[in-house]
């Protein structure tokens, strides 16, 4: 389990192989929120917090490939979510 303390605004978000996804914006209901300034789209994307792996180095890990965050990010497997 990660410990959630740890998380704080503006720590960047990188996959599993350490590719960037994204900057903190803040933690919402179990999830990570990323800031908008960071998305291609446009919207806030959230990255569960079942999906981190570690916070290391002043950053936060994901357990997810960069590709498979992409899907959450497209509403794959239901869990993603956004806002306009």
């Amino acid at each position: 389990m990660v410990d959630t303390t740890l998380i704080r605004e503006h720590m960047p978000v990188v996959d599993c192989g350490g590719r960037h996804v994204g900057t903190v914006d803040d933690l919402d209901a179990g999830r990570i929120k990323l800031t908008r300034a960071g998305s291609a789209d446009g919207p806030h994307h959230y990255i569960p917090l079942a999906d981190i792996s570690s916070i290391d180095d002043d950053k936060v890990m994901s357990q997810l490939t960069l590709e498979e965050i992409e899907a959450l990010f497209r509403g794959g497997e239901g869990r993603e979510h956004t806002e306009g």
